[in-house]
Protein backbone atom coordinates (compact mmCIF):
# COMPACT_ATOMS: atom_id res chain seq x y z
CA UNK A 1 0.00 0.00 0.00
CA UNK A 2 3.08 2.33 0.33
CA UNK A 3 3.44 5.02 3.18
CA UNK A 4 -0.41 5.93 2.54
CA UNK A 5 -1.25 6.50 7.04
CA UNK A 6 0.64 6.50 10.27
CA UNK A 7 4.11 4.53 10.28
CA UNK A 8 3.05 3.73 6.45
CA UNK A 9 1.78 -0.10 5.49
CA UNK A 10 -0.25 -1.54 7.82
CA UNK A 11 1.32 0.94 10.43
CA UNK A 12 4.35 -1.49 10.41
CA UNK A 13 6.94 1.43 9.96
CA UNK A 14 9.11 -0.96 7.58
CA UNK A 15 9.71 -0.60 4.17
CA UNK A 16 11.49 -3.65 3.34
CA UNK A 17 12.86 -2.22 -0.43
CA UNK A 18 13.39 1.38 0.63
CA UNK A 19 16.74 2.82 -0.31
CA UNK A 20 16.83 6.31 1.32
CA UNK A 21 20.82 7.31 2.36
CA UNK A 22 21.96 6.20 5.69
CA UNK A 23 24.70 8.62 5.53
CA UNK A 24 22.45 11.96 5.99
CA UNK A 25 24.15 15.16 5.44
CA UNK A 26 26.71 13.75 3.20
CA UNK A 27 24.32 14.46 -0.19
CA UNK A 28 22.71 18.17 -0.13
CA UNK A 29 19.33 18.12 0.81
CA UNK A 30 16.90 17.26 -2.08
CA UNK A 31 14.19 20.06 -0.65
CA UNK A 32 12.43 21.42 1.99
CA UNK A 33 9.50 23.19 2.59
CA UNK A 34 7.97 25.65 4.52
CA UNK A 35 4.77 24.14 6.38
CA UNK A 36 2.16 25.25 9.17
CA UNK A 37 2.59 23.75 12.33
CA UNK A 38 1.05 20.45 13.46
CA UNK A 39 2.17 17.15 14.85
CA UNK A 40 0.65 14.72 11.90
CA UNK A 41 2.96 12.59 10.04
CA UNK A 42 3.81 12.97 6.70
CA UNK A 43 1.39 10.41 4.57
CA UNK A 44 2.64 9.69 0.65
CA UNK A 45 0.61 8.63 -2.44
CA UNK A 46 2.54 8.30 -6.05
CA UNK A 47 3.16 11.67 -6.53
CA UNK A 48 2.33 13.82 -3.42
CA UNK A 49 2.61 14.42 0.21
CA UNK A 50 -0.34 15.05 2.31
CA UNK A 51 -0.36 16.42 5.74
CA UNK A 52 -2.06 18.75 8.17
CA UNK A 53 -1.75 21.87 10.02
CA UNK A 54 -2.96 25.28 11.79
CA UNK A 55 -2.63 28.09 9.88
CA UNK A 56 -3.59 31.55 11.29
CA UNK A 57 -6.49 30.01 13.64
CA UNK A 58 -7.55 27.59 11.18
CA UNK A 59 -6.93 23.78 10.49
CA UNK A 60 -5.66 23.11 6.77
CA UNK A 61 -4.62 20.02 4.84
CA UNK A 62 -1.65 20.36 2.22
CA UNK A 63 -0.52 18.29 -0.74
CA UNK A 64 3.27 18.68 -1.71
CA UNK A 65 4.78 17.80 -4.59
CA UNK A 66 7.11 14.32 -4.03
CA UNK A 67 9.64 15.62 -6.83
CA UNK A 68 10.62 19.18 -5.57
CA UNK A 69 8.01 19.86 -2.34
CA UNK A 70 6.22 22.63 -4.67
CA UNK A 71 3.00 23.18 -2.71
CA UNK A 72 0.02 21.82 -4.70
CA UNK A 73 -2.91 22.57 -2.66
CA UNK A 74 -3.82 24.00 0.89
CA UNK A 75 -7.58 23.10 1.96
CA UNK A 76 -8.86 24.93 4.91
CA UNK A 77 -11.55 22.70 7.27
CA UNK A 78 -14.22 24.25 8.18
CA UNK A 79 -13.95 26.94 10.89
CA UNK A 80 -15.28 25.61 14.12
CA UNK A 81 -14.06 25.96 17.83
CA UNK A 82 -10.20 24.88 17.94
CA UNK A 83 -10.09 21.65 20.43
CA UNK A 84 -8.31 22.42 23.57
CA UNK A 85 -5.60 20.24 24.20
CA UNK A 86 -2.50 19.30 26.18
CA UNK A 87 0.71 22.20 25.49
CA UNK A 88 2.48 19.39 24.43
CA UNK A 89 -0.26 18.14 21.59
CA UNK A 90 -1.74 20.17 19.23
CA UNK A 91 -5.13 20.68 17.02
CA UNK A 92 -3.69 18.85 14.21
CA UNK A 93 -2.10 15.29 15.10
CA UNK A 94 -3.77 12.63 13.56
CA UNK A 95 -2.11 11.74 10.21
CA UNK A 96 -4.02 11.43 7.02
CA UNK A 97 -5.05 7.75 5.05
CA UNK A 98 -4.67 8.09 1.33
CA UNK A 99 -6.02 5.57 -1.49
CA UNK A 100 -5.55 5.52 -4.62
CA UNK A 101 -8.38 8.32 -5.74
CA UNK A 102 -8.73 10.08 -1.94
CA UNK A 103 -6.86 11.76 1.24
CA UNK A 104 -8.84 11.41 4.57
CA UNK A 105 -8.22 13.61 7.26
CA UNK A 106 -9.71 13.48 11.16
CA UNK A 107 -9.58 17.01 13.10
CA UNK A 108 -11.08 16.27 16.73
CA UNK A 109 -12.57 19.90 16.36
CA UNK A 110 -14.39 19.06 13.55
CA UNK A 111 -14.32 15.31 12.24
CA UNK A 112 -13.80 13.80 8.97
CA UNK A 113 -12.82 15.50 5.77
CA UNK A 114 -12.20 13.85 2.24
CA UNK A 115 -10.50 15.17 -0.59
CA UNK A 116 -9.57 13.75 -3.94
CA UNK A 117 -6.36 14.34 -4.91
CA UNK A 118 -6.86 17.98 -6.77
CA UNK A 119 -8.06 19.07 -3.57
CA UNK A 120 -11.62 18.88 -4.80
CA UNK A 121 -13.83 18.21 -1.08
CA UNK A 122 -15.69 15.02 -1.62
CA UNK A 123 -17.96 14.74 1.83
CA UNK A 124 -17.56 15.85 5.48
CA UNK A 125 -18.69 14.41 7.98
CA UNK A 126 -18.83 16.62 11.50
CA UNK A 127 -18.02 14.30 14.83
CA UNK A 128 -18.18 15.72 18.02
CA UNK A 129 -15.27 16.35 19.70
CA UNK A 130 -14.25 13.70 22.35
CA UNK A 131 -13.22 15.12 26.12
CA UNK A 132 -9.46 13.43 26.32
CA UNK A 133 -6.99 14.26 29.10
CA UNK A 134 -4.26 15.47 25.85
CA UNK A 135 -6.51 15.88 23.17
CA UNK A 136 -6.94 13.99 19.70
CA UNK A 137 -4.41 12.23 17.88
CA UNK A 138 -5.51 8.78 16.92
CA UNK A 139 -5.30 8.57 12.90
CA UNK A 140 -7.96 7.25 10.48
CA UNK A 141 -6.77 3.26 8.84
CA UNK A 142 -8.62 1.94 5.88
CA UNK A 143 -10.48 -1.24 5.15
CA UNK A 144 -11.57 -2.06 2.02
CA UNK A 145 -14.26 0.51 1.18
CA UNK A 146 -14.28 2.15 5.05
CA UNK A 147 -12.31 4.33 7.19
CA UNK A 148 -11.78 3.41 10.66
CA UNK A 149 -11.20 5.80 13.11
CA UNK A 150 -11.24 4.66 16.99
CA UNK A 151 -13.31 7.94 19.25
CA UNK A 152 -12.24 6.99 22.67
CA UNK A 153 -14.01 9.74 25.39
CA UNK A 154 -13.50 10.38 28.78
CA UNK A 155 -16.99 11.63 28.48
CA UNK A 156 -19.63 9.58 29.52
CA UNK A 157 -23.35 8.08 28.12
CA UNK A 158 -26.26 10.50 28.92
CA UNK A 159 -27.55 8.86 32.90
CA UNK A 160 -24.51 5.95 32.99
CA UNK A 161 -21.42 5.88 34.61
CA UNK A 162 -19.97 4.38 31.06
CA UNK A 163 -18.15 5.94 28.43
CA UNK A 164 -19.00 7.34 25.26
CA UNK A 165 -16.00 5.29 23.52
CA UNK A 166 -16.56 3.67 20.61
CA UNK A 167 -14.81 2.46 17.19
CA UNK A 168 -16.14 3.57 13.96
CA UNK A 169 -16.44 2.14 9.97
CA UNK A 170 -17.18 5.19 7.90
CA UNK A 171 -17.82 4.95 4.17
CA UNK A 172 -15.32 5.79 1.91
CA UNK A 173 -17.98 6.44 -0.68
CA UNK A 174 -19.80 9.49 1.48
CA UNK A 175 -18.42 9.12 5.11
CA UNK A 176 -21.89 7.31 5.81
CA UNK A 177 -21.83 5.19 9.22
CA UNK A 178 -20.66 1.23 8.00
CA UNK A 179 -20.43 0.00 11.57
CA UNK A 180 -20.43 1.34 14.86
CA UNK A 181 -18.96 -0.56 17.70
CA UNK A 182 -19.46 0.77 21.59
CA UNK A 183 -15.97 0.45 23.87
CA UNK A 184 -17.92 1.46 27.28
CA UNK A 185 -15.02 0.61 29.55
CA UNK A 186 -12.92 2.65 27.80
CA UNK A 187 -11.69 6.51 28.42
CA UNK A 188 -9.36 8.63 26.55
CA UNK A 189 -6.89 7.10 24.45
CA UNK A 190 -4.48 7.96 21.76
CA UNK A 191 -3.50 5.31 20.08
CA UNK A 192 -4.05 4.03 16.06
CA UNK A 193 -5.15 0.58 15.07
CA UNK A 194 -3.78 -2.01 12.91
CA UNK A 195 -5.76 -4.43 10.82
CA UNK A 196 -4.54 -8.11 11.62
CA UNK A 197 -4.64 -10.23 8.78
CA UNK A 198 -5.48 -14.07 9.94
CA UNK A 199 -5.33 -15.78 6.70
CA UNK A 200 -8.95 -16.75 5.76
CA UNK A 201 -9.86 -14.29 8.69
CA UNK A 202 -9.33 -9.98 9.66
CA UNK A 203 -9.08 -8.60 13.08
CA UNK A 204 -9.04 -4.90 14.10
CA UNK A 205 -6.56 -4.63 17.00
CA UNK A 206 -7.40 -1.36 19.29
CA UNK A 207 -5.17 -0.05 21.82
CA UNK A 208 -6.82 1.44 24.55
CA UNK A 209 -6.53 2.33 28.57
CA UNK A 210 -6.08 -0.36 30.07
CA UNK A 211 -6.59 -3.16 27.70
CA UNK A 212 -6.13 -4.29 23.85
CA UNK A 213 -8.96 -5.30 21.70
CA UNK A 214 -9.28 -7.25 18.73
CA UNK A 215 -12.55 -6.48 16.90
CA UNK A 216 -13.87 -9.00 13.87
CA UNK A 217 -13.79 -7.40 10.83
CA UNK A 218 -15.70 -6.41 8.89
CA UNK A 219 -18.66 -6.92 11.22
CA UNK A 220 -16.78 -4.65 13.79
CA UNK A 221 -18.02 -7.12 16.77
CA UNK A 222 -15.55 -7.19 19.91
CA UNK A 223 -13.75 -10.85 19.93
CA UNK A 224 -11.07 -10.77 22.93
CA UNK A 225 -9.01 -8.64 24.89
CA UNK A 226 -5.93 -8.24 26.91
CA UNK A 227 -5.48 -6.60 29.86
CA UNK A 228 -3.21 -4.82 32.39
CA UNK A 229 -1.92 -2.19 30.45
CA UNK A 230 -1.79 1.47 31.71
CA UNK A 231 -4.34 4.53 32.00
CA UNK A 232 -1.71 6.01 28.77
CA UNK A 233 -1.58 4.38 25.85
CA UNK A 234 -0.09 6.03 22.88
CA UNK A 235 1.64 3.69 21.19
CA UNK A 236 0.44 1.71 17.90
CA UNK A 237 0.48 -1.79 18.08
CA UNK A 238 2.56 -4.08 15.52
CA UNK A 239 2.57 -7.57 13.91
CA UNK A 240 4.66 -10.23 13.03
CA UNK A 241 5.28 -14.36 13.25
CA UNK A 242 1.60 -14.33 13.51
CA UNK A 243 1.72 -12.24 16.93
CA UNK A 244 0.60 -8.61 18.00
CA UNK A 245 2.60 -6.71 20.05
CA UNK A 246 1.73 -3.85 22.41
CA UNK A 247 3.19 -1.17 24.83
CA UNK A 248 2.50 1.00 26.99
CA UNK A 249 4.59 3.06 29.79
CA UNK A 250 3.50 3.96 33.16
CA UNK A 251 1.13 6.62 32.97
CA UNK A 252 3.08 9.91 33.72
CA UNK A 253 6.09 8.09 31.30
CA UNK A 254 7.88 6.11 33.51
CA UNK A 255 9.69 3.29 31.60
CA UNK A 256 10.15 0.45 34.04
CA UNK A 257 8.35 -1.07 37.00
CA UNK A 258 10.65 -0.03 39.50
CA UNK A 259 12.14 3.49 38.32
CA UNK A 260 15.54 4.56 39.64
CA UNK A 261 14.06 7.83 41.46
CA UNK A 262 17.54 9.15 41.88
CA UNK A 263 17.03 11.13 38.16
CA UNK A 264 13.40 13.01 39.75
CA UNK A 265 15.48 13.86 43.11
CA UNK A 266 18.22 15.68 40.87
CA UNK A 267 15.75 17.22 38.94
CA UNK A 268 14.10 18.05 41.99
CA UNK A 269 17.26 19.76 43.83
CA UNK A 270 17.85 21.51 40.87
CA UNK A 271 16.23 24.43 42.59
CA UNK A 272 17.77 24.47 45.57
CA UNK A 273 18.88 27.85 45.84
CA UNK A 274 21.04 27.90 48.83
CA UNK A 275 23.10 25.29 48.26
CA UNK A 276 22.17 23.06 51.29
CA UNK A 277 21.51 19.93 49.09
CA UNK A 278 17.42 20.22 51.09
CA UNK A 279 14.45 21.99 49.03
CA UNK A 280 12.59 24.69 50.71
CA UNK A 281 9.15 25.68 50.01
CA UNK A 282 10.53 29.35 48.39
CA UNK A 283 13.16 27.21 46.61
CA UNK A 284 10.02 25.62 44.81
CA UNK A 285 9.91 29.26 41.81
CA UNK A 286 10.10 29.56 38.24
CA UNK A 287 8.89 26.41 36.22
CA UNK A 288 8.78 23.81 39.61
CA UNK A 289 6.41 21.33 39.21
CA UNK A 290 6.92 17.50 40.41
CA UNK A 291 9.03 15.98 37.49
CA UNK A 292 7.23 13.42 35.55
CA UNK A 293 9.90 12.78 33.03
CA UNK A 294 13.30 14.27 34.42
CA UNK A 295 15.03 13.83 31.19
CA UNK A 296 13.65 16.71 29.82
CA UNK A 297 14.50 20.73 30.85
CA UNK A 298 12.11 22.08 33.73
CA UNK A 299 9.53 24.25 31.89
CA UNK A 300 9.25 21.78 29.12
CA UNK A 301 5.46 21.02 28.64
CA UNK A 302 6.21 17.16 29.53
CA UNK A 303 8.52 17.77 32.11
CA UNK A 304 6.32 17.60 35.15
CA UNK A 305 3.05 17.59 36.75
CA UNK A 306 0.60 20.44 35.59
CA UNK A 307 -0.22 23.59 37.29
CA UNK A 308 -2.73 26.21 36.99
CA UNK A 309 -1.55 29.35 35.78
CA UNK A 310 -4.12 31.16 38.13
CA UNK A 311 -0.98 32.79 40.69
CA UNK A 312 -3.39 31.65 43.78
CA UNK A 313 -4.22 28.20 42.60
CA UNK A 314 -0.45 27.83 41.48
CA UNK A 315 0.94 28.40 45.17
CA UNK A 316 -1.95 26.38 46.85
CA UNK A 317 -1.30 23.60 44.72
CA UNK A 318 2.29 23.92 45.44
CA UNK A 319 2.01 23.86 48.95
CA UNK A 320 -0.07 20.79 49.06
CA UNK A 321 3.00 19.11 47.27
CA UNK A 322 5.04 20.49 49.38
CA UNK A 323 3.24 19.73 52.44
CA UNK A 324 2.70 15.99 51.06
CA UNK A 325 6.64 15.40 50.61
CA UNK A 326 7.46 16.91 53.93
CA UNK A 327 6.37 14.24 55.84
CA UNK A 328 8.39 15.04 58.96
CA UNK A 329 7.05 18.88 59.09
CA UNK A 330 10.38 20.29 59.30
CA UNK A 331 10.24 22.96 56.46
CA UNK A 332 12.28 20.74 53.73
CA UNK A 333 12.64 18.04 51.83
CA UNK A 334 15.77 15.99 51.79
CA UNK A 335 17.08 13.59 49.60
CA UNK A 336 16.36 10.54 51.95
CA UNK A 337 13.01 11.89 52.49
CA UNK A 338 11.96 12.17 48.98
CA UNK A 339 13.39 9.09 47.87
CA UNK A 340 11.09 7.11 50.59
CA UNK A 341 7.86 8.57 50.03
CA UNK A 342 8.14 9.12 46.23
CA UNK A 343 5.67 7.20 43.99
CA UNK A 344 6.47 7.35 40.39
CA UNK A 345 3.34 7.05 37.89
CA UNK A 346 0.91 4.34 38.00
CA UNK A 347 -0.09 0.92 36.50
CA UNK A 348 2.35 -1.11 34.85
CA UNK A 349 4.94 -0.51 32.16
CA UNK A 350 5.11 -3.61 29.61
CA UNK A 351 5.43 -4.80 25.97
CA UNK A 352 3.32 -7.80 25.57
CA UNK A 353 3.40 -10.62 23.08
CA UNK A 354 -0.17 -11.65 22.24
CA UNK A 355 -1.59 -14.64 20.23
CA UNK A 356 -4.77 -13.45 18.66
CA UNK A 357 -7.76 -15.52 18.97
CA UNK A 358 -9.96 -16.68 21.69
CA UNK A 359 -13.15 -15.14 23.18
CA UNK A 360 -13.42 -12.61 26.17
CA UNK A 361 -10.52 -11.87 28.14
CA UNK A 362 -7.72 -14.40 26.86
CA UNK A 363 -5.16 -12.46 29.57
CA UNK A 364 -3.76 -15.57 30.97
CA UNK A 365 -4.30 -17.70 27.63
CA UNK A 366 -3.08 -16.05 24.97
CA UNK A 367 0.03 -13.36 26.29
CA UNK A 368 3.00 -15.32 25.16
CA UNK A 369 5.75 -13.32 27.25
CA UNK A 370 5.53 -9.64 28.92
CA UNK A 371 8.30 -7.39 29.38
CA UNK A 372 8.66 -3.99 31.93
CA UNK A 373 11.40 -3.07 31.45
CA UNK A 374 12.63 0.53 28.93
CA UNK A 375 9.03 0.47 27.50
CA UNK A 376 9.03 4.19 25.73
CA UNK A 377 5.83 6.22 26.35
CA UNK A 378 4.68 8.17 23.12
CA UNK A 379 6.99 5.92 19.84
CA UNK A 380 5.71 2.61 18.87
CA UNK A 381 7.60 -0.46 19.07
CA UNK A 382 8.35 -1.55 15.24
CA UNK A 383 9.20 -5.38 14.51
CA UNK A 384 11.78 -6.29 12.11
CA UNK A 385 12.90 -10.08 11.71
CA UNK A 386 12.47 -11.94 14.69
CA UNK A 387 13.59 -8.42 16.89
CA UNK A 388 11.44 -5.65 18.13
CA UNK A 389 13.19 -2.08 18.36
CA UNK A 390 11.97 0.38 21.00
CA UNK A 391 13.17 4.18 21.58
CA UNK A 392 12.34 5.57 24.73
CA UNK A 393 13.42 9.16 25.78
CA UNK A 394 16.89 9.45 26.87
CA UNK A 395 17.74 8.37 23.50
CA UNK A 396 17.98 4.65 25.17
CA UNK A 397 17.24 2.08 22.11
CA UNK A 398 16.65 -1.59 23.37
CA UNK A 399 16.04 -4.62 21.06
CA UNK A 400 13.78 -7.72 22.12
CA UNK A 401 13.68 -10.98 20.55
CA UNK A 402 10.32 -11.03 19.60
CA UNK A 403 9.91 -14.96 20.04
CA UNK A 404 11.38 -15.06 23.89
CA UNK A 405 10.49 -11.48 24.98
CA UNK A 406 14.19 -10.75 26.03
CA UNK A 407 16.67 -8.10 25.69
CA UNK A 408 19.04 -8.59 23.30
CA UNK A 409 20.58 -5.14 23.87
CA UNK A 410 19.53 -2.15 25.62
CA UNK A 411 22.08 1.04 24.90
CA UNK A 412 22.07 4.77 24.46
CA UNK A 413 22.01 6.36 20.99
CA UNK A 414 23.80 9.30 22.01
CA UNK A 415 20.85 11.52 20.57
CA UNK A 416 19.64 12.69 23.61
CA UNK A 417 16.16 14.47 24.85
CA UNK A 418 12.49 13.41 24.42
CA UNK A 419 11.64 10.67 21.59
CA UNK A 420 8.01 11.64 20.21
CA UNK A 421 8.35 10.00 16.60
CA UNK A 422 8.81 6.13 16.23
CA UNK A 423 11.56 3.98 14.61
CA UNK A 424 11.28 3.46 11.00
CA UNK A 425 12.89 0.77 9.28
CA UNK A 426 13.84 1.09 5.33
CA UNK A 427 15.95 -2.12 3.89
CA UNK A 428 17.95 -3.25 7.07
CA UNK A 429 18.91 0.32 8.72
CA UNK A 430 16.32 1.82 11.47
CA UNK A 431 15.97 5.53 11.20
CA UNK A 432 15.16 7.61 14.70
CA UNK A 433 14.60 11.03 15.45
CA UNK A 434 14.65 12.98 18.39
CA UNK A 435 12.42 16.33 19.82
CA UNK A 436 16.15 17.94 19.40
CA UNK A 437 16.46 17.26 16.10
CA UNK A 438 18.96 14.42 15.84
CA UNK A 439 17.98 11.67 13.72
CA UNK A 440 20.23 8.52 14.03
CA UNK A 441 20.38 5.34 11.35
CA UNK A 442 21.46 2.03 13.29
CA UNK A 443 22.04 -1.20 11.29
CA UNK A 444 18.86 -3.87 12.40
CA UNK A 445 20.92 -6.77 14.00
CA UNK A 446 21.39 -7.72 17.48
CA UNK A 447 24.00 -5.35 18.30
CA UNK A 448 23.45 -1.44 18.19
CA UNK A 449 25.35 0.01 15.21
CA UNK A 450 25.36 3.69 14.64
CA UNK A 451 25.77 4.28 10.90
CA UNK A 452 25.12 8.33 10.63
CA UNK A 453 23.79 10.71 13.34
CA UNK A 454 22.65 14.51 11.38
CA UNK A 455 21.35 17.75 13.42
CA UNK A 456 18.10 19.16 11.51
CA UNK A 457 18.70 22.26 12.97
CA UNK A 458 15.08 22.18 14.36
CA UNK A 459 12.90 20.16 16.63
CA UNK A 460 11.46 16.52 14.99
CA UNK A 461 7.91 15.75 17.00
CA UNK A 462 6.69 13.48 14.61
CA UNK A 463 7.30 10.07 12.83
CA UNK A 464 9.09 10.15 9.51
CA UNK A 465 7.53 8.69 5.93
CA UNK A 466 9.87 6.75 3.46
CA UNK A 467 9.31 5.75 -0.13
CA UNK A 468 11.73 3.98 -2.57
CA UNK A 469 14.62 6.40 -2.26
CA UNK A 470 13.41 9.09 0.09
CA UNK A 471 13.20 9.91 3.93
CA UNK A 472 10.71 12.79 4.39
CA UNK A 473 11.27 14.41 7.95
CA UNK A 474 8.77 16.91 9.51
CA UNK A 475 10.63 19.36 11.34
CA UNK A 476 8.89 21.73 13.39
CA UNK A 477 8.76 24.17 10.68
CA UNK A 478 9.87 22.67 7.47
CA UNK A 479 9.08 19.49 5.55
CA UNK A 480 12.27 17.87 4.67
CA UNK A 481 13.41 15.36 2.09
CA UNK A 482 16.38 13.47 2.35
CA UNK A 483 17.10 11.35 -1.41
CA UNK A 484 19.29 8.68 -2.62
CA UNK A 485 21.40 10.02 -5.49
CA UNK A 486 20.75 7.52 -8.92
Amino acid sequence: DGWNQFRGPNGSGVVPDSRPPIKIGDDPVAWKSLIPAGFSSPVLSKASIFLTGLEKGRLVTLALDKASGKLLWNRKAPKVPIEKVHEANGPATPSPLVDENHVYVYFGSYGLLCYNHKGEEVWKKPIPTPRSMYGSSTSPIGYKDTVILVLDNDANLPKSRVSQSKVVAFKKVDGSMSWETPRPFHRSGWSTPIILNQGKTEELVVLGNGRLCGYDLPSGEEKWHVTGFSRETISMPTQGNGMVYASASKQGGAPDDHPDPQPFWDAVISFDGNGDKKLERKEMTGPFTFPFRPELPPGHPGYGMPLPKDKGQRKKRLDGMFRWMDKDKNGFWTEKEFISNISIGRGKPMLVAVRPGGRGNVTDTHVKWELNRGIPEIPSPIFHKDRIYMVRSGGVLTAVNAITGKIIYRDRLGGLGHYRASPIIAGNHIFLASEEGVISVVKAGNKMEIVSQYELGEPIMVTPALDSDTLYVRGEKNLWAFRAKD
